[in-house]
């Protein structure tokens, strides 16, 4: 038999402000039309219910009985990164999750009976869940979707036994099934109420042809839902592959500090969305609405995929003060592309690596100093030139064991080269076209064996671009391994169109 979990946010436009910004949870907030006096109050929290406020009054009569009462207009954009967090808690324990209206969210169950000891824990836990990422609330869970969204309007945990929601149902009341948000509901209402129908049970009861015949369709799916039929199964959303969130300030902000503490609780609310997920942040896309009515948008790349938030917030602050936007912003979008941690796994035969969280961290404040541009790995380009190189993003190979056995043949002495990079030009003094003697930088000895010419050319395409800088040119080198009276080996070599030379590497 399917379980379904549900999980409501309880006066759900409230709960998406106060998310948005935390300093309202201990305000007498409203939510209405407009800012005028007369204008209807449509949702009250709490605190201002408590003193006196309720949903109809105009503003002018809420303030005689709350003086502190804060307005607020409805945010679209507060209440759409609220529902896509909870959509993303619910994902978190549950791969098929149907995110439904006003803070409503289902979740199939099925094997989860695997990782929990009872569906109570399963309902403390999305409870836990949900809390994490800004709201409070309320479980139900049941054979079907219907009757799991009435329990978990009971508020708390409501966990209702297989075979046991007709007992569930039948005491509760018509208005727990919350017709006026239904297309014709108010005058379903009042036709229920004038034959005195009270509690669900008392609907369960009649026969659905003769309803049907009177209240049309919606008279027959009401009488299914109170006998507990719901035949449609969940219509799972699809993974998120970008996580958002989004805010609708009150006035323009032109400064970075205000902007950059606005924009840190929104990285931290995404970063607690991307843990519950198992992800990291990768590259960010900010959009931020100006006043004049322009869009700016900026991508921000982040070098090692990272929660840090100081080190993202960083990375936007730089790029807002080398192009800072040419209008106050009244409207900030931040989009993260979610990556992959990277995974670790210790070795019993190869000394500890350090854990990829932290390395990622110190790589992504490495790119706060340096720039993005400047932090990677270098890695050997495809090219023919000795000092060709590319800079790739950080991201080792793991170590083989075989890197930690020791040769049995440790009479064997390898010769290593010390690369000089870049090449140091050096005068050379030939006799008959050998090298006799090297005059450079802190380097005069006179050459006692020579080994060479070995030429190297290569990138013969480039030949006569005039954009070519040296290093990206065509090249043609005559190489000589050299050993000088100082003590040391070099490798230098010679360019023939030019007869110039170079040592760009000694041997140890």
């Amino acid at each position: 038999m399917p379980r379904i979990a549900c999980i409501l946010v309880g006066n759900f436009p409230i709960a998406a402000l106060v998310r948005s910004d935390s300093s309202l949870a201990a305000v007498p907030l409203v939510i209405s039309e407009s800012r005028a006096a007369h204008a209807e109050i449509l949702f009250v929290s709490e605190t201002a219910r408590k003193q006196g406020a309720r949903a109809g009054m105009t503003i002018a009569q809420a303030r005689a009985m709350a003086a502190q009462l804060a307005s607020m207009p409805r945010s679209e954009a507060a209440e759409r990164s609220a529902s896509e967090a909870l959509a993303d808690a619910a994902e978190s324990v549950s791969p098929i999750v149907e995110p439904g209206a006003d803070g409503c969210v289902w979740l199939d169950l099925s094997g989860l009976g695997r990782f929990y000891e009872s569906e109570e824990e399963i309902a403390s836990d999305l409870m836990r869940r949900v809390q994490r990422v800004g709201m409070d609330a309320a479980v139900g869970i049941a054979a079907n979707r219907e009757i799991a969204q009435l329990a978990a309007r009971c508020g708390g945990i409501r966990v209702i036994p297989p075979r046991r929601e007709r007992e569930f149902i039948d005491w509760l009341p018509i208005d727990s099934m919350n017709l006026a948000a239904r297309d014709g509901g108010p005058e379903l209402e009042a036709t229920l109420a004038r034959w005195g129908l009270k509690r669900l049970g008392d609907l369960a009861r009649l026969d659905p042809d003769a309803l049907g015949s009177r209240l049309g369709r919606n008279g027959i799916e009401l009488v299914r839902l109170a006998r507990g039929e719901s035949p449609r199964p969940l219509h799972p959303r699809r993974r998120a592959e970008i996580f958002t969130e989004s805010i609708e300030l009150e006035y323009g902000i032109e400064t970075l500090e205000p902007l950059a503490f606005i924009m840190r609780g929104m990285l931290d609310r995404l970063a607690e969305r991307l843990e519950l997920r198992g992800l990291v942040a990768g590259d960010l896309l900010l959009t931020l609405g100006l006043a004049d009515r322009r869009i700016n948008t900026r991508r921000v790349a982040i070098a090692a995929p990272t929660n840090d938030i100081r080190a993202i917030l960083t990375l936007i602050n730089l790029s807002l003060e080398s192009s800072p936007p040419q209008a106050p912003a009244d409207s900030i979008r931040i989009e993260i592309t979610p990556r992959a941690p990277r995974p670790a796994q210790a070795d019993m035969f190869l000394p500890p690596a350090p854990a990829p969280d932290k390395l990622e961290t110190t790589i992504a404040r490495l790119a706060v100093l340096c720039g993005p541009e400047n932090v990677g790995m270098l890695a050997p380009d495809n090219s023919h030139r000795p000092e060709a190189i590319r800079l790739e993003s950080f991201n080792p190979s793991p170590p083989s064991p075989d890197a930690a056995r020791v040769e049995p043949s440790a009479d064997i002495t390898r010769l290593v080269i010390r690369a000089i990079r870049p090449a140091m030009e050096v005068e050379v003094m030939s006799v008959r076209g050998v090298p006799e003697f090297v005059r450079g930088p802190k380097l005069g000895a006179r050459v006692i064996s020579i080994a060479g010419p070995w030429r190297r050319d290569g990138e013969w395409w480039r030949e006569g671009d005039g954009e070519s800088s040296p290093q990206t040119a065509a090249f043609c080198r005559d190489y000589y391994e050299m050993e000088l009276d100082d003590g040391c080996v070099y490798r230098a070599f010679c360019d023939p169109h030019s007869g110039r030379w170079f040592v760009d590497g000694v041997y140890d």
